[in-house]
């Protein structure tokens, strides 16, 4: 099930989804225990979207605890990278400028140190 959420203490809205993909703005893959781009430089007002790409359940969990994409599942078909069904997506539109870092929940940055990202928003 699709809903609208709207945090309002950092104002942005988020579109919590499975599978389908985003809208137009940036796309950052998950797949083999990394973000792709692992950094990304936007625009207020700019949508992300996540998508997991990979055989293995994973999260877009913001460092600081303001957003959870919740558990976003493997594609399915043709073997664990899809080629069936797109794996679980999650979007989120930043509207306040600020570098937002943030983490597989699944996975941890203690185990996976690699595993990390960090979305920088200007005006």
């Amino acid at each position: 099930m699709r809903q609208w959420n709207w945090a309002c203490r950092l104002g942005w809205w988020e579109w919590r989804g499975g599978g389908g993909g985003g809208g137009t703005g940036p796309n950052v893959a998950i797949q083999d225990f990394s973000f792709s781009p692992a950094a990304l430089t936007i625009k207020a007002g700019t949508t992300v979207t996540w998508t997991n790409s990979g055989p293995s359940a994973h999260t877009a969990t913001s460092d600081t605890g303001v957003w959870d994409s919740g558990t976003l599942g493997a594609p399915s078909g043709s073997g664990g990278y899809g080629g069936g069904s797109p794996g679980g997506t999650y979007s989120l539109t930043f509207n306040t400028p600020g570098t937002y870092s943030y983490h597989c929940k699944i996975h941890p940055p203690s185990l996976y140190p690699s595993f990390v990202g960090s979305i920088t928003v200007s005006q």
